[in-house]
């Protein structure tokens, strides 16, 4: 599901929100790691809702791509943590593209992904953000890539982005300087007017677009097949005629890459809590004025990751945008952003899979994990 706005709700206060009742027969707890159920009645929520907790240095929040790749398809949040060392729970992560029926789909993300410093995918459209190691919701993803080349600065378009892109009010063209890594899953776009430059790292000991780091690339080859980038390769797709036609194969170039985001984010929509305050939604945001099965990463003021899912079935049963803040605040959250929901809202843990009522798992193209620490 992908429905991108904003929408204004009026603000609430904490001393107006009593504390959600928590459902003791459903509470499990492994190690400082806490999951139990609450009760909505008192917001008008009746649908099941699970939250897990947990704080202090024994875990931490990890971001996982289906298959390791982007856009390399989806898969379940529980496989994602199975096949990870050391996760103890996942929920899905952000928003994704859905291909037809009876297409491959190769889970597109909409927003930006940095991952362990590295920045792996730049947002398809205006999309929230949050920054799991500073426990911090952004309204875009800060970031910036630009390539010396001969002297002139050419800046990215785009990082592993499937372009040309259409689905319900998004129409991205093939255009710009666009910039594909080996852990882009799909082959890079060609087209009439566009020449593709094929580079490998130069005594690269990290990934080449690690945030706030610089990396000397040489040119090897130039193509205009669509083809996948091979490890240690960095290709990047530009109009012919641009700053990259003055090279030859053997020369190298400079490329910065830059980012005040931390070095694991990923998107979501809306942000609903900010450092304590009510973030307005629009009230054109169908999507969250109306009932859904929901899926929030947010923390307290002392620290602690709160995440919580909320059981539904689209625009019948589940939580608006506005009864997610006055839960949210029950918990004593202050900061919050809604990640993708509906038919994806599925959380693993302790080796159980809460909700999806009645129906499988649905694979996503993006998990949030809980890993415990070494």
């Amino acid at each position: 599901m992908v429905v991108i706005a904003s929408f204004t709700v009026m603000p609430l206060s904490v001393d107006a929100v009593a504390n959600a009742s928590q459902t003791a027969s459903d509470t499990t707890s492994e190690s400082g790691l806490n999951v139990h159920a609450i009760s909505g009645a008192p917001y008008g929520v009746h649908a099941p809702i699970h939250v897990l907790t947990f704080n202090g240095p024994q875990y931490s929040l990890a971001i996982d791509l289906a298959n390791h790749e982007i856009d390399g398809g989806v898969e379940t949040p529980s496989s994602m943590c199975r096949s990870t060392v050391g996760c103890v729970a996942a929920v899905n992560g952000d928003f994704y593209d859905v291909t037809h029926k009876g297409k491959p789909d190769p889970g597109d993300e909409v927003g930006g992904i940095i991952q362990n410093c590295v920045l792996l995918h730049t947002p398809e459209i205006a999309h929230q953000q949050v920054d799991l190691n500073g426990q911090q919701v952004n309204e875009g993803l800060n970031w910036s890539v630009s390539v010396d080349v001969n002297g002139v600065t050419a800046p990215i378009t785009a990082i592993n982005q499937e372009l040309p892109m259409r689905y319900r009010n998004v129409n991205l063209p093939l255009a710009g300087t666009l910039l594909f890594t080996t852990s882009y899953a799909l082959r890079i776009p060609s087209a009439a007017g566009r020449l593709t430059y094929e580079f490998i790292q130069v005594n690269g000991a990290t990934s080449p677009t690690t945030i706030n780091t610089t990396a000397e690339l040489e040119l090897v080859a130039l193509t205009t097949n669509a083809v996948r980038v091979p490890a240690g390769h960095v290709y990047i797709s530009a109009p012919t005629g641009s700053s990259f036609a003055s090279l030859q194969v053997g020369n190298t170039v400079t490329m910065t890459t830059t980012s005040a985001a931390g070095c694991n984010n990923i998107g979501g929509h809306p942000i609903l809590l900010n450092d304590g305050a009510v973030v307005p939604i629009s009230s054109t945001d169908t999507y969250m004025s109306q009932r859904y099965a929901r899926t929030v990463i947010g923390w307290t003021g002392s620290g602690e990751t709160v995440i919580m899912i909320v059981a539904g079935t689209d625009d019948k049963s589940g939580a608006t945008g506005y009864q997610l803040d006055r839960l949210l605040l029950s918990l004593n959250v202050v900061t919050a952003l809604d990640l993708d929901g509906g038919d994806s809202t599925a959380l693993y843990a302790n080796g159980r899979i809460y909700y999806h009522a009645g129906r499988a798992e649905r694979p996503v193209s993006t998990g949030l994990l809980v890993v415990q620490n070494p």
